[in-house]
């Protein structure tokens, strides 16, 4: 959310025309491209729908549909379903980033999700990996009630290690989980917030007016219909992951 008057509008969603008044620094070259970086498939438990037919394909036919440039899959402690997906958008316009989801423990808050996304060429395996090396059980992919025992810094530079970058995802979302917002922006550099709520832009604004912060707010698509509800418009200087983490990934802390 820049402060500055000539930035330009960086996020709109399929609910209402300006969502958030979020604002990001206007990008000297590129173009914009449309976002849903919170994707969920069948790999999740809170996911609406059996996988009995392919749904890769039609998660890519109705990201299309719905004008999407591009989606990140970012299932909770799963990455079975990044292979599947990025096959299914070859030969398409749609790019997808492939991510997943962490549930850590920050303080007294023990529900902290970040969405952590990772260059084109991530696989499955990979993520697997991840999980394995955050002593993550095979038990919990899928699963919303898994805490991840690593510190938050442990988990950054696993993720940072693999080129990634994570996102606090619906920090707003409780009381609970905003007791954590000022270290997760003055400790850890976190700029980039996927929001729950549409009035959340005014802590921020309250708390850090003079630093720049890039709200969006994400559709965590739960079923195929969901896909693209919420959507961020932002212009990129370089397609994909790369244009991605030059706006989105971790500054310097505050103190």
């Amino acid at each position: 959310m820049a402060r500055k008057k000539n930035s330009d509008a960086a996020v709109a969603t399929a609910e209402t025309p300006s969502p958030l008044n979020a604002r990001i620094e206007k990008a000297k070259v590129g173009k914009k491209y449309v976002l849903d970086l919170k994707v969920n498939s069948p790999a999740s438990m809170t996911y609406l729908g059996a996988d009995s037919f392919d749904s890769a394909p039609a998660i890519v036919r109705l990201s299309k549909v719905k004008g999407l440039d591009v989606i990140a899959i970012t299932d909770l402690y799963s990455g079975d379903f990044v292979d599947r997906m990025v096959k299914a958008a070859q030969g398409s316009p749609l790019t997808v980033i492939p991510g997943v989801s962490l549930r850590c423990r920050l303080g007294v808050c023990d529900d902290v999700i970040l969405s952590c996304l990772f260059p084109e060429s991530t696989t499955s395996n990979d993520i697997h990996a991840l999980l394995k090396r955050l002593s993550v059980p095979m038990s919990a992919r899928g699963s919303a009630t898994h805490i991840v025992s690593n510190a938050i810094a442990e988990i950054l530079e696993e993720v940072e290690a693999l080129h990634g970058i994570a996102i606090p995802s619906r920090i707003d979302k409780t009381p609970h989980r905003l007791s954590v917002l000022g270290e997760l922006v003055e400790n850890y550099g976190f700029r980039t917030f996927d929001l729950a709520y549409l009035t959340s832009e005014e802590i921020f604004k309250k708390r850090w007016p003079k630093d720049t912060f890039h709200l969006f707010s994400f559709s965590d698509a739960n079923a195929l219909a969901q896909i693209g509800s919420r959507i961020a418009r932002v212009r990129l200087k370089a397609p994909g992951f790369a244009g991605i983490k030059e706006v989105m990934a971790r500054q310097a802390s505050l103190r």
